[in-house]
């Protein structure tokens, strides 16, 4: 009998884990949920969770292997297709950042072929749109699935359950009047009113936020210089916004990098595993001196500039922020736009700024070895300045905000560690409390992504209360242990509880649990790799030799051998 697996989700983890999973050599059966009508986007790549403006920050050169590759899916499409999101057929290059729900298009068609292949590969495989995962209990050595579609409660047992759910954010983020917890889904944002809008967030999903309900009010378009212009609709001229953040800095530009990544000379993989494997103690700080070994060897020039002989992981943040700080944000994104431009046209890779880039991930691998505390103060600076190098967005989110306000609608705040957010005694949006006094915004969208999420928090109750899905911890320096929240998972993405041996068919590569250990496990490349993980670990848990019973001799050739997985 075959085995049975249930992925919930069906987003690019659950697309990955399939790719790898029908090359499995003995039949699965296979049963994929999506809670949307389409399977095979997911969640931040669907139409009306996404507006057609929000623009993704990964290339083509940058999307893990896939049946096709974005580029040459892209000038297989029609005209009318491109036509709908003003791409040009001639300038589709495997560098340039496309509408989000464009992707979701190509993951889609990704998606049914990996189907088709699995099925031609005598593997059983099923996909059940509009359908929730409620819950999931362990029952005896398998997992009973309960799922609701179109209001009727339905309950299957697998022999293995991957939950894909890389995104959670609410069905109506509007959770009071004119106060959106979140910018997504983005067709909720149609009812902002035209007036004064406050921006939680500088990011990506920030601009993406801004941009979207600017362009209810007005339109963007090129001047015959090939400047970004915007101009507000008749009757629209109260439309402005002010994003915010503690530093109320932009992020930067994309900046031209090779692909793959090259390795970093110091700060090496081999060495900060070394590094961990004596120990938490200290650790932090070992780590921060390789990574700024790593600096030193690949820009002199720049470490003399900061002064990163000096510097610790506490400081780090504040001199890497130094000349930044002091600019006004859009001049500032000016500039840094028109340097990323030009480095793109000539090919040159500022060598601080690679430096960085590639180390981010390796760095990373020591996060689930650090104790409480020095956890804490990674994540209060250091981390930071990673996310800044590797969340660089596309050029063209650069123009509009430059374009916003070159016409008077966009500002920056900068909210410092002492402002407060209230909806407190008002009929619409929320008011921002600062040291100088507070703003009134009739509007206001938390736009800063994605957040941890915990075992309390768990799509799946039962599972919780069985016991192998638990709050994470972490030992401290005194030797206790406290809750960083997120789950803790072994290398396998399997929850880490002992003597249950069902817990190694259950896979939780969910982002939003995996931020606590792993802060930089966002993104298409990211899904690539848990996907990778998960499908192989069940190829070989389904082949693995668990038992072989030698023939003693006079046992006739029907004697019973067992050789599979029970």
């Amino acid at each position: 009998m075959h085995k049975s697996v249930a992925i919930v989700g069906s987003g690019p983890t659950a697309i990955y884990a399939l790719q790898e999973l029908i090359s499995c050599p003995l039949p699965l059966s296979i049963s994929i949920y999506e809670a949307s009508a389409v399977a095979g986007k997911g969640t931040p790549y669907q139409y009306g969770f996404n507006d057609p403006v929000m623009l993704s920050n990964i290339p083509s050169v940058e999307i893990p292997t896939l049946p096709e590759t974005l580029v040459d899916w892209l000038r297989g499409t029609t005209d009318e297709y491109l036509s709908e999101f003003d791409l040009v057929r001639g300038e589709i290059n495997d560098r340039s950042f496309y509408p989000r729900v464009v992707l979701g298009d190509f993951f889609r068609t990704q998606f049914k072929s990996i189907v088709a292949e699995g099925e031609q590969r005598r593997h059983d495989i099923t996909v059940v749109e509009s359908c929730r995962v409620t819950d999931v209990a362990m029952v005896n050595s398998q997992f009973e699935l309960v799922r609701s579609i179109n209001g009727r409660e339905e309950r299957e047992v697998f022999d293995f359950v991957v939950a894909a759910t890389g995104h959670n954010f609410p069905t109506d983020p509007e959770t009071s009047p004119g106060y959106f917890s979140a910018p997504w889904p983005a067709e909720k944002l149609k009812s902002v009113p035209c007036g004064p809008v406050g921006i939680l967030g500088t990011s990506l999903s920030a601009i993406d936020a801004v941009v979207t309900v600017a362009t209810d009010f007005g339109a963007f378009r090129r001047g015959t210089d090939g400047k970004l212009i915007y101009s507000p609709h008749d009757g629209c001229e109260n439309f402005s916004a002010v994003m915010m953040s503690r530093k109320g800095l932009l992020p930067e530009a994309d900046f031209y990098f090779p692909i793959p990544y090259e390795a970093p000379r110091i700060c090496t993989r081999e060495a900060v595993d070394e590094r961990c494997a004596l120990g938490a103690s200290g650790l932090l700080d070992d780590i921060f001196d390789l990574f700024r070994a790593e600096i030193l060897d690949a820009d002199p020039q720049y470490a003399a500039l900061i002064g990163l002989d000096g510097l610790t992981v506490d400081t780090f943040a504040a001199a890497y922020y130094g000349q930044r700080d002091q600019v006004d944000p859009f001049i500032w994104a000016e500039r840094n736009l028109i340097e990323a431009k030009n480095n793109y046209r000539r090919q040159y890779t500022v060598p601080w700024r690679y430096a960085i880039l590639i180390t981010h991930e390796i760095i990373e691998t020591a996060v689930s070895y650090l104790n409480a505390d020095d956890l804490h103060r990674f994540n209060r600076s250091f981390k930071g300045i990673f996310a800044d190098e590797y969340a660089t967005v596309p050029h063209l989110s650069i123009e509009r905000l430059l374009a916003l306000h070159a016409a008077g609608k966009l500002s920056i705040l900068a909210l410092g560690d002492e402002s407060q957010i209230s909806t407190d005694s008002i009929d619409r949006g929320a008011s921002v409390h600062l040291p100088a006094g507070s703003r009134y915004f009739q509007t206001f969208i938390d736009a800063t992504g994605q957040q941890s999420l915990s075992a309390d928090e768990s799509l799946f109750p039962t599972l919780v209360d069985q016991g192998l899905i638990r709050e994470a911890k972490t030992l401290t320096a005194r030797g206790n242990h406290v809750r960083t929240g997120g789950i803790d998972v072994d290398a396998r993405c399997r929850p880490a509880v002992r003597g249950i041996a069902a817990a190694r068919r259950l896979f939780i590569p969910a982002v939003s649990y995996l931020l606590h250990k792993r802060p930089f496990i966002q993104g298409i490349t990211s899904a690539a790799e848990l996907g990778k993980i998960v499908g192989e670990a069940i190829k070989d848990d389904v082949t693995r030799l668990r038992r072989t019973r030698r023939r003693p001799k006079g046992v006739p050739t029907s004697a019973k051998v067992l050789s599979l997985t029970d």
